[in-house]
């Protein structure tokens, strides 16, 4: 007990003031945005290094006197950081200046916070100096730090609406913790960040961008013009009935797993999902009756995930493109292979929930139940027409939420410039 007591009143001894080799840039000032100015949603998104991995980026310094000394080198085999702490410096900094900032979800996933964001910042650190000393290190407290950091940053302001880069930034500002302090080095860097937001605040180069009303979200993507068109037949009456529209319904499987798909023309051709074909050229298509033969991949477009697919029609009915969409709590169905090739041909029921846009593109919402594997499925109206393909769902903790995500079927057809020709029963 007296010897921790002795230990204790030897770390309260002030010791000589500390003077490191950094000189730290006159702090930016940043002004408050006027009362009620109306800002855009923006959410701090990621935070890059470039700097490769055993450069030096400062020193370190250790006991009362900071007389001992060790090189510092970056040793991190990455370049991305964690980013919580400055996620946190970030939204503390612009909120008190009026700017409309997002709070990161704790979500692996989308969360409707998330998606209230109209631009994303995200910051890359071109250069990193370090000198601090660790003066209670002879103790034990190999965490407790002060001294200096000074960091230069490459801002960059993505539109989400535009889904580009449109506008780009550099600050050069640093941080000196005079006291030692518990949080150690990883409190100086978040502090020396925070002295760039505001130094980026400041020159309002890039955030002036934000200010304004809030847009909203319009359809800006549009089918490539460089597709030659294909004439396909099509039925002008559909099947009527689920359990025919399941014989129309295929599995579509690859090397690396498999989805859905189904038959929209006596001539054989096949809708479904980009991300279910991949770069395959051939597939192999499973009708409901288990019987297997090759397809081939004729075209696709990644952007709106949707795939073209040539096979035999086996005299299966088409599937019918629905004329118009489906009201909202109108009822829907899904058909497809969940999870297991074994559960092909399974039918689920659920309503229309509602109309999206997301990054430029058309979704529709629905709570009928899909699962990985239903995906380029169809999801069918009452009159078993097709209004959409199913192409995601949403997941909070693994477990499903009810919100699905399909592509409306007309713009499948127009992204793969399909013109239908209706043919007679």
């Amino acid at each position: 007990m007296r010897l921790m007591w002795v230990l204790s009143g030897l770390a309260a001894i002030p010791s000589p003031a500390f003077a490191g080799r950094i000189t730290i840039p006159e702090a930016a000032v940043a002004t408050a945005l006027p009362a009620r100015t109306e800002t855009r949603p923006v959410q701090f998104s990621r935070l890059t290094i470039r700097i490769e991995r055993g450069d030096p980026i400062g020193v370190t310094r250790f006991g009362l006197l900071c007389l001992g000394e060790a090189e510092m080198k970056w040793k991190s085999r990455g370049n991305e950081l964690s980013t919580n702490a400055f996620q946190a410096a970030f939204r503390d900094e612009l909120r008190q200046l009026g700017y409309d900032v997002v709070s990161n979800s704790d979500s692996l996933f989308d969360s409707e916070e998330n998606d209230r964001a109209e631009y994303q910042i995200g910051a890359t650190i071109t250069m990193l100096s370090i000198d601090v000393c660790r003066p209670n290190s002879s103790l034990g407290d190999s965490v407790s730090a002060r001294g200096s950091v000074l960091l230069q940053i490459d801002w960059q302001l993505y539109d989400r609406l535009a889904r580009s880069v449109v506008a780009r930034a550099r600050t050069f500002q640093g941080y000196e913790q005079k006291t030692a302090s518990a949080g150690g080095l990883t409190a100086i860097l978040v502090s020396a960040f925070a002295q760039n937001v505001r130094a980026l605040a400041a020159s309002r180069q890039l955030l002036k961008l934000l200010v304004g009303p809030r847009r909203e979200a319009s359809i800006t993507r549009a089918p490539s013009a460089g597709l030659p068109p294909i004439a396909m037949s099509v039925p002008s009456q559909g099947v009527a009935q689920l359990a025919k529209a399941v014989g129309s319904t295929i599995l579509v499987e690859t090397g690396s797993g498999h989805g859905s798909g189904f038959l929209i023309s006596r001539d054989g051709y096949f809708l479904t999902n980009h991300h279910v074909v991949g770069g395959s050229k051939y597939v192999k298509l499973r009708w409901s009756d288990g019987l297997e033969a090759l397809g081939e991949v004729i075209r696709t477009d990644k952007g709106r995930d949707v795939a073209l697919i040539k096979g035999d029609p086996r005299d299966r009915a088409p599937l019918k493109i629905a004329e118009k969409p489906p009201e909202v709590g109108a009822n829907v169905y899904a058909i497809g292979a969940p999870l297991d090739r074994k559960f092909q041909n399974s039918v689920t029921r659920g309503i229309f929930s509602a109309r999206r846009i997301e990054d430029g593109y058309s979704f529709w919402q629905s709570d009928v139940a899909v699962n990985p594997g239903n995906s380029g499925g169809p999801l069918l109206n009452a009159q078993s027409d097709v209004v959409a393909i199913t192409v995601s769902t949403y997941r909070t903790d693994n477990a499903p939420s009810g919100i699905n995500f399909f592509i409306p079927a007309h713009e499948a057809l127009e992204f793969l410039s399909i013109r239908p020709q209706i043919s007679k029963p």
